[in-house]
C-alpha cells in the first residue's frame, strides 16, 4: 500500500516545482510511512509514499522498464504477480527487482493499454509512456484503492487523496453542490464526484488516458452477472471452497508480518478458518465496546480459540472527542459512516503488531448477507396490501417510540411501514438513504435552506438520483439489489472506510471475498441457494458447518455498528450542540439551524433516534471547518 500523486503538463517544463510535489507527497505520507521518492522529468512529475510489503530493499518507486522510457507508480497489491513475472521472463523481459510493481511496466510493453486485463489485485496505477507522451491512470475493479484527478488548462493532476492537491487547485474550484446533496442522502460522495467541482474520482474498473492535451476515460471491465440456473448445491459448495482457497492463499503473500481482522461474525471467521489451511501462525485482532449490546468480543474469542490464534482486543469508549477531528481529516471527504471510528482504532491497534491484515469485506454483497435483503423480500409482500390499508397502518406505527438498543424489533416494524410509500422499490431506495430528499418532497422540506434548495436542479433531481440512476441501469437482473450494493455502497462506503482508516495508520487491508473470479461466480448463484429461513449466505454456512462453532454459523448479521445514538445524548452531547448550533456553523448555509435544534432536542429526550442524520451533519461540519471550506 502506498500513496501516489503527480502531474502532467505538455506546455511547461518542468511540469511543476519540487516544492509543490513535496507538498503533495507530505499530505499522503500516512499512506506510505516507510519513505518517499519523487521524479520530475520534462513533462511528468511522479510522487510516491511507500508502505513496504513486497521486496523491501529494491521495490522503491517510480519503477521503469529497462529502456527507461516507461515509468509507473502504484498503490495496492498484485496477487498473481509471481505467475505474471514467470510468463514475462519466458517472453524475454529482464527484471531488476522482486517487486510486484515491476510487472506493470513489462506487461504494458507486451500488451499495451489492455495489460490491466491480466492483473488480479487491488490497485491505483499511474503509468507514463515517454515515447508516446501519454499518461495512463487505472483503478481496480471494485474500487478498493482511491484515485482522484483534476484536468484544466491542459494540465492534469492526480493523487490518492483530495487533500494532496495543491492549494491553488483547491482554491480554483468550488464545493460541488450536487456532491453535497448526494452526501446528505447517502452519507458518502459517490463516483465519479468529489467534494470539489473540478476534482473527480476515477471510477472503479475504469482507466484514463491523457495525451495531446485530451483525456479519455474508458471502462475496462464490464460486470454483468448472469444467473446460472443449472447449478447444484454440491457443485456450488465445491467451487466456492476452491475459489476461496485460491483467493486467501494468494493474499497471504507478504514480506512483512500479516494478521486478520476478526469481528466474530461469519465473514471474518471464514477468512481465518480458510487461512488455517495454509499457515499455523495466525494473528487476529478484534474491537469491542463497553455497551454489551454492541460488544461481539465473545464471538471473536470463540473463533480464536478454535484456531489457536494469537489474539489481541481493543475496547472503544465514548472518550474519543480528542480523535474525532483527526479521524474526519483522514477520511479526506465528508463521510458519515460512524463505524469508521472503531475501524480507525482497530487499524491503529493492528498496526502495532502487523503491516497487513485480511478482512471479510464483500461477503455480504456477493452472498446476500445484509439483513435489508431479507427486508426487501418482506416489503415486497407487505406492499401487496392496498395503499389505503398501509397508510392507516403507518398512522399507528408513526407513533412507535424508538429506543437506542441494537436490533430493536419495533424500530424495524416502524421502518417497514412508515411512511407508506407507493411501492416496495420506493421504500427500499428510501431505506438506503440517511436523508431521503428528492424532487417530490424538497419543496416541503423544512430542513434545507432556500439558498441550497434553489441551487439544486429540482426538475432533474430524481433523474440525477445516484441510486435510482444505477438501479435503472441494472434493472431486471435477478440479483439487482446485491449488484446495486456492489456498484454503489461497496466502493462508496465499505471500501472507502477500509482504505482511509487503515491507511491513516499505515496498514494494508486485503479483501479475499472481492477476488474477481469469486465475485463473478457468487453472483451467478440462483437466489434460492443463497437464502433460507430469512438468512443469507447459505453456501458459506453449509461449507463451514463442521469447521466453525455453531454459534457463529447461526448468528444473524450484526454489522460493524456503533452505539453512536447513546454517545450523542451522553458523552458527545456538548460537542454536538457546540458544533451544530454554533452561530459560525458552516452547515447553516444549507440546513436550517432551527431544524437541527429540533432533531437534537428530540434525540436528547429519547423521543426519536436522529443519530444517523445528526452524525451526517456533524461530519460535514467538521470536514468544512477542518478544510476552511464554505459549503455555499
Amino acid at each position: 500500500m502506498c500513496g501516489i500523486c503527480g502531474k502532467v503538463n505538455f506546455n511547461e517544463s518542468p511540469p511543476l516545482p519540487m516544492d509543490e510535489l513535496n507538498y503533495m507527497c507530505e499530505k499522503i505520507v500516512h499512506r506510505g510511512p516507510d519513505g518517499t521518492k519523487k521524479m520530475i522529468r520534462e513533462k511528468i512529475a511522479f510522487g510516491h509514499t511507500r508502505l513496504s510489503i513486497i521486496d523491501l530493499e529494491s521495490g522503491w518507486q517510480p519503477i521503469s522498464n529497462n529502456n527507461e522510457d516507461i515509468f509507473t507508480i502504484f498503490n495496492g497489491e498484485i496477487y498473481n504477480y509471481q505467475k505474471l513475472r514467470d510468463k514475462l521472463i519466458k517472453l524475454g523481459y529482464k527484471f531488476k527487482t522482486q517487486s510486484d510493481t515491476e510487472t506493470i511496466v513489462h506487461l504494458y510493453e507486451e500488451y499495451g493499454e489492455d495489460f490491466i486485463q491480466y492483473i488480479d489485485g487491488m490497485f491505483a496505477i499511474a503509468l507514463w509512456d515517454e515515447k508516446k507522451e501519454k499518461l495512463l491512470l487505472y483503478r481496480d475493479r471494485f474500487g478498493k484503492k482511491p484515485l482522484f484527478y483534476y484536468f484544466d488548462n491542459n494540465e492534469l493532476y492526480f493523487s490518492s487523496e483530495v487533500k494532496s492537491f495543491p492549494k491553488k487547485i483547491i482554491h480554483s474550484t468550488k464545493i460541488n453542490i450536487k456532491a453535497v446533496f448526494q452526501y446528505l442522502n447517502l452519507g458518502y460522495i459517490p463516483d465519479s464526484m468529489s467534494i470539489y467541482e473540478k476534482i473527480h474520482k476515477l471510477e472503479p474498473a475504469h482507466y484514463l488516458v491523457f495525451e495531446k492535451n485530451n483525456i479519455k476515460v474508458t471502462r475496462y471491465w464490464n460486470f454483468d452477472p448472469k444467473i446460472n440456473n443449472s447449478l447444484k448445491s454440491e457443485e456450488i459448495q465445491e467451487t466456492v471452497t476452491n475459489l476461496l482457497d485460491k483467493s486467501i492463499k494468494s493474499r497471504l503473500i507478504s514480506d512483512v508480518p500479516l494478521g486478520f481482522f476478526l469481528s466474530g461474525g461469519l465473514d471474518s471467521s471464514i477468512v481465518v478458518a480458510t487461512a488455517s489451511k495454509f499457515t499455523n501462525k495466525i494473528n487476529t485482532y478484534s474491537i469491542g465496546f463497553e455497551d454489551k449490546s454492541y460488544n461481539e468480543l465473545s464471538y471473536a474469542q470463540m473463533v480464536s480459540k478454535r484456531f489457536d490464534t494469537n489474539h489481541e482486543e481493543f475496547v472503544v469508549t465514548p472518550n474519543i472527542i480528542n480523535d474525532i477531528e483527526k479521524i474526519i481529516w483522514y477520511a479526506d471527504e465528508p463521510f458519515a459512516d460512524a463505524s469508521m471510528l472503531p475501524f480507525y482504532y482497530l487499524s491503529k491497534m493492528t498496526r502495532k503488531h502487523v503491516t497487513v491484515s485480511l478482512s471479510g469485506d464483500g461477503a455480504d454483497e456477493i452472498f446476500g448477507g445484509y439483513e435489508r435483503y431479507i427486508g426487501k423480500k418482506i416489503a415486497e409482500n407487505f406492499y401487496k396490501l392496498p395503499y389505503i390499508f398501509r397508510k392507516n397502518i403507518a398512522k399507528f406505527t408513526k407513533n412507535i417510540n424508538e429506543n437506542f438498543e441494537k436490533n430493536n424489533k419495533f424500530r424495524k416494524i416502524k421502518r417497514l411501514s412508515y411512511p407508506a410509500y407507493k411501492n416496495h422499490e420506493e421504500w427500499y431506495i428510501s431505506f438506503l438513504k440517511q436523508f431521503n430528499i428528492n424532487g417530490k418532497n424538497i419543496h416541503n422540506n423544512k430542513l434545507l435552506t432556500k439558498d441550497f434548495t434553489n441551487l439544486i436542479n429540482n426538475e432533474n433531481m430524481d433523474e440525477n438520483d445516484y441510486l435510482i440512476e444505477t438501479l435503472n441501469k441494472i434493472r431486471n437482473s435477478n440479483n439487482e439489489i446485491q449488484l446495486l450494493d456492489i456498484l454503489t455502497y461497496l466502493p462508496g462506503d465499505i471500501l472507502f472506510k477500509s482504505d482511509r482508516m487503515s491507511m491513516a495508520n499505515g496498514l494494508e487491508v486485503r479483501s479475499p471475498f472481492l477476488d474477481k473470479d469469486l465475485v463473478e461466480y457468487a453472483m451467478s448463484i440462483p437466489q434460492h441457494f443463497l437464502f433460507e429461513k430469512n438468512k443469507g449466505k447459505q453456501p458459506l454456512r453449509k461449507i463451514f458447518k463442521n469447521k466453525l462453532p455453531p454459534e457463529i454459523l447461526s448468528r444473524n448479521k450484526e454489522g460493524f455498528s456503533v452505539p453512536i445514538a447513546k454517545w450523542i445524548k451522553a458523552d458527545l452531547r456538548e460537542m454536538f450542540s457546540d458544533k451544530l448550533l454554533s452561530n459560525e456553523a458552516r452547515i447553516h448555509s444549507i440546513v436550517n439551524k432551527k431544524e437541527i435544534k429540533s432533531m437534537l432536542d428530540l434525540h436528547y429526550n429519547n423521543n426519536a433516534d436522529f443519530s444517523v442524520k445528526l452524525w451526517n451533519l456533524f461530519c460535514l461540519e467538521l470536514w468544512a471547518e477542518g478544510n476552511n471550506a464554505n459549503i455555499l
